[in-house]
């Protein structure tokens, strides 16, 4: 009985000892909850966020900046960016460690929402998600974390960077106001620095450099000696020399050394002094560079540079020269781009060569970055040039060919038979070098200059080299198919040449004499005259076909020059010859606009001439809507003429229709319903069947009202008119 007491009393202790056990395990965990507020709780999970979260987002978020740094190639032919343009081709690098910051970082806002970290983890998720282009989310993380966290220092940090996205997303607007709320907020010193450059990347991105130079000045001031202050001192340098400030360019440019640069930032901070001052040494300069070891790696920079101090120096053939060693020389596709860039201005702005300078510009656009900036802007110029070479050409060889067609028809067989001539001996010449170089022995340190990395079809020498092959194993053939079956001969032939019975030498057919040679030669000569010949408008319809290119290249021209080129009086010149040489055109209403509106005289004759002749036209109501003015009464009398116009042209009566149509069109310029006067004169076309006329008012409506409830009927109209 004893015994049954003891064990029932030590039954009832363990059971007692582990509902207490229990219960202390349950009061504890309870108190480590996330939504608890107690001490036990507050730092069990800080300790939590920080080592199992926290610490290793700084880690990942160093190392992404550091990879990133070290593949980042600076472009200092241009003001460099106070934050470079995220690019997510590059930022891939980095993928890995910001993928781990924002699956780490959401784990604390997962399971330690009381922590004290938990605003830090919020801006670690928002920038990682920032650099990975992930802006539309990043956004939103910053504007959370302004609103709901806990500390002011964290609310004004996730405001800078959501102003840095906004940035990054072009929605500038937002990005001012978010500024203008910053300015009026306290920060600490760290937040104070990055204020101030994101409020200057946004200057710099508006194109205020005035502003945006004193708001990094600003922030040098509490900078520690870093590459980053280094970098800093560059770009005001940069903006100072912009803004036609040398000096205080030269002073920061001076202390990029003194603030721990890497070799290329301090290399480029020295060339920026040589080229502020005199140039009259700087060749000398350059050429110490160059045979500096230390620079072999530079060098495509320092023939970049010197290009630059050639072209101020107004020595253009040896920048071109300097600009293309640059190019050669170039690793990277940003710098081949630059140098491009540079030589298609010197051809463009200086030597006025458009077709090189078309072709350069091409060059660029295939090696810049989408991204870069301006990359709109040479878009443009290159379709301008490449629109402006096509109408160059094309006059030239209108030109070329009426000049053909005036001569003398004993002169003109002599011309092309000299031409044709010397074509055939320049042929000749090309294919005895072509043999010369492909019979050269192969050399590999002398490999083909036209590049290991072209295609093998662009490949001048080694095509030529692999056509002698074929000639010494196969012998030369015709290109056609089934070349080997042309005939039982030629396939038994090929058969021994494919055993090696028959030797290169063996001749098939006998040779033709020197005067079958001549014979053969002068047929091939006067086929390519004729063809010659086809092109050449020597009948009135091919004349008038000739002439028509004329007017479309001369009016093309003149758009060009006055509009992409800004070149007024080049412009000018092209207009009045299509004036001049083609009176009556199809473009001359517009051209007599655009003169009308290039004239400095006070007697605008192209503006009269315009009135008087094309009265009609949309150009001729601009030029007199500058000089109507509109009343009640006018609209009036307006409405009352096309009553009575509309009722014409109900009955049939076109011819009477037309003419009023036309009085209505000068006379009620500027109304309410001029456009209504502007179709209906198209219906009574169309009635009249007065296709030409008709097609032509079509365009002008189009042209002339593209806000009126009309414009897409009309619009449709030129379509099947067209088709």
């Amino acid at each position: 009985m004893k015994q049954n007491a003891r064990y029932i009393k030590n039954q009832k202790s363990d059971i007692l000892k582990r509902n207490l056990f229990i219960l202390l395990i349950s009061v504890f965990l309870f108190s480590c909850s996330q939504f608890s507020k107690s001490p036990t709780s507050k730092a069990w999970h800080d300790m939590n966020a920080k080592y199992n979260a926290i610490l290793m987002c700084r880690d990942y978020m160093k190392l992404a900046a550091f990879k990133l740094d070290s593949t980042r190639a600076e472009d200092y032919s241009r003001i460099l960016p106070v934050y470079e343009k995220i690019d997510s081709n590059r930022t891939a690098i980095s993928k890995a460690e910001y993928d781990e910051v924002i699956k780490l970082s959401s784990l604390v806002a997962e399971r330690h929402s009381n922590s004290q970290f938990l605003d830090e983890a919020y801006l670690l998720l928002g920038k990682a998600r920032y650099f990975k282009e992930d802006l539309i989310n990043s956004i939103e993380v910053f504007k959370y974390v302004n609103t709901n966290a806990h500390s002011e220092k964290a609310k004004t940090e996730a405001l800078i960077w959501l102003m840095r996205a906004y940035m990054e997303h072009n929605d500038l607007k937002l990005a001012g106001e978010v500024g203008d709320l910053l300015a009026t907020m306290p920060m600490g010193k760290k937040n104070k620095i990055e204020y101030f450059k994101t409020r200057a990347a946004y200057h710099q991105f508006n194109k205020e450099l005035p502003l945006a130079v004193v708001l990094l000045e600003e922030a040098v001031k509490d900078m520690k000696k870093s590459r980053e202050k280094g970098r800093i001192y560059f770009i005001i340098g940069q903006m100072y020399d912009d803004l036609g400030q040398a000096q205080n360019a030269r002073k920061n440019w001076i202390k990029v050394a003194k603030n721990k640069p890497d070799y290329e930032l301090e290399f480029n901070a020295g060339i920026a002094l040589l080229m502020s001052g005199s140039l009259a040494g700087t060749d000398a300069n350059f050429a110490k560079m160059l045979e500096d070891r230390k620079n072999s790696d530079l060098k495509d920079k320092i023939y970049f540079k010197k290009g630059e101090a050639d072209l101020k120096k107004q020595e253009y053939r040896a920048a071109i020269n300097s600009f293309s060693k640059s190019a050669a020389l170039a690793n990277d596709k940003t710098q081949k781009a630059n140098a491009y860039l540079k030589i298609a201005e010197i051809y463009h702005t200086n030597l006025h060569n458009y077709e090189l300078a078309s072709n350069y510009y091409d060059s660029t656009l295939f090696n810049l970055n989408i991204k870069s900036p301006g990359f709109e802007e040479i878009t443009q110029k290159a379709l301008s040039l490449s629109d402006f070479v096509k109408y160059k050409k094309a006059l030239d060889l209108e030109d070329s060919l009426q000049a053909l067609a005036a001569m003398n028809p004993l002169a003109l067989d002599d011309l092309l038979d000299k031409v044709v001539k010397e074509k055939e001996a320049e042929k000749k010449r090309l294919t005895e070098m072509a043999k010369e170089i492909a019979g050269r022995p192969e050399n590999p340190t002398n490999p083909s200059p036209v590049g290991k990395n072209v295609w093998f079809m662009y490949d001048q020498v080694a095509l030529t080299q692999s056509r002698t092959a074929f000639i010494r194993q196969w012998g030369n053939r015709p290109l056609e198919d089934d070349w080997r079956r042309k005939d039982r001969q030629a396939a038994s032939v090929s058969f021994k040449i494919e055993r090696g019975i028959v030797g290169v030498d063996d001749v098939l057919e006998e040779a033709p004499s020197e005067e079958e040679k001549q014979v053969a030669a002068q047929i091939e000569i006067d086929k390519k005259k004729k063809e010659m010949k086809g092109g050449i408008p020597d009948t009135p319809a091919k004349l008038a076909q000739s002439k028509r290119k004329q007017q479309e290249a001369l009016y093309q021209l003149g758009k060009i020059y006055k509009f992409q080129f800004n070149q007024p009086e080049e412009a000018q010149k092209v207009f009045q010859r299509l004036l001049t040489e083609h009176p009556n055109s199809s473009y001359e209403p517009e051209v007599l606009y655009f003169m009308s509106l290039m004239s400095e005289n006070t007697e605008n004759v192209f503006a009269d001439e315009l009135i008087k002749k094309f009265p009609q036209s949309s150009f001729a109501r601009q030029m007199r809507k500058g000089n109507v003015t509109i009343t009640a009464t006018t609209e009036t009398n307006a409405e009352k003429n096309y009553r009575e116009l509309f009722e014409l042209y109900r009955q049939g009566k076109y011819d009477d229709a037309i003419k009023l149509a036309n009085e209505g069109l000068i006379k009620y310029t500027g109304t309410s319903i001029e456009d209504k006067f502007a179709m209906i004169r198209i219906r009574i076309l169309a009635a009249k069947a007065d296709r030409n006329e008709y097609r032509t008012a079509l365009e002008d409506f189009v042209r002339s009202y593209p806000s009126s409830e009309m414009h897409k009927e009309a619009a449709n109209m030129l379509t099947l008119v067209n088709k």
